[in-house]
């Protein structure tokens, strides 16, 4: 589990499936602060918008505060303006944070503008997944799972093998009902739809010896990636939160022999589709 610290509302990219999308708050440096000093958890997720898009004194302040009271800090962002941002802060950051979590949910630039309605931001990404690996830093690709890509999660993970050696592991996300994507049958697609190149996508992994997890899809749909599977893990460890809270299990769940590693859909999932299978 992580404090998730959303630190503006602002991004440069306009992803259908953005689940921050209306997000505002007081993203004020004294709130931030305070939040961090009362997290009791340990990781937090620095995030935005895109937190690039912040003042570079102020985000140099806000990851050095997270370092000194000892949080184990990821840094959530499209990396867009990985290299166009000022170079001795971003070489900072990147020695401060302990992962970078880079949104990457395209293999070519053609999917990428269809995802992110941004013309352009594709080989900038991969410029900014490229500075960041050769400043020494990890790096987590989070693939979102949605409508428009999902046929392609197999083609991403040959992507990443060929691109990016240096990446530490992928992600993969399961859309969440929130933001842009709330409601939308164009963006969420059906479980059973998306179960076959997700597993096809998470053998592609295993063969190629990249390290990969998969997250807000229940565990039945990837049972073979049980062991990869965050709420299986969380539910394994006895752990508490969100993940108990956002999912719930349906009558389809009843006898299943995941049931007490699985929480279940995510409510947003249920509210539209109604069900695990049509």
């Amino acid at each position: 589990m992580a404090l998730h610290l959303p630190i503006n509302a602002e991004c440069n990219i306009q992803c259908t499936f953005c689940s921050s999308a209306g997000r505002n708050g007081d993203f004020s440096l004294a709130k931030l602060k305070a939040d961090i000093d009362a997290d009791t958890i340990g990781h937090i997720q620095i995030s935005g918008g895109d937190p690039l898009l912040r003042d570079s004194a102020e985000l140099l302040e806000i990851v050095t505060h997270c370092r000194k009271k000892g949080k184990i800090i990821e840094f959530q962002t499209n990396a867009v303006l990985a290299t166009r941002y000022d170079e001795k802060v971003f070489g900072l950051i990147a020695k401060l944070v302990d992962f970078f979590n880079v949104n990457f949910s395209a293999h070519n630039a053609e999917l990428d503008e269809q995802v992110t309605l941004v013309p352009g931001g594709y080989d900038w990404r991969i410029k900014g997944i490229h500075y960041m690996t050769k400043l020494g830093a990890r790096v987590r690709l989070t693939y979102i799972v949605h409508n428009t890509n999902v046929h392609q999660a197999p083609d991403f993970v040959d992507f990443v093998a060929r691109e990016f050696p240096d990446v530490e592991w992928i992600q993969f996300s399961y859309v969440k009902g929130m933001g842009r994507a709330k409601g939308s049958l164009n963006v969420i697609p059906r479980f059973e739809d998306a179960a076959g190149p997700l597993n096809a996508a998470m053998k592609k992994c295993m063969d190629y010896g990249i390290k990969f997890d998969v997250d807000h899809i229940p565990v039945c749909f990837v049972r073979d990636y049980k062991d990869h599977h965050a709420d299986y893990q969380k539910m394994q460890d006895e752990q508490t939160g969100v993940h108990l809270t956002e999912k719930q299990k349906t009558g389809e769940c009843e006898g299943c022999d995941l049931a007490s590693w699985c929480p279940g859909p995510r409510r947003d999932y249920v509210e539209l589709h109604g069900a695990l299978h049509s």
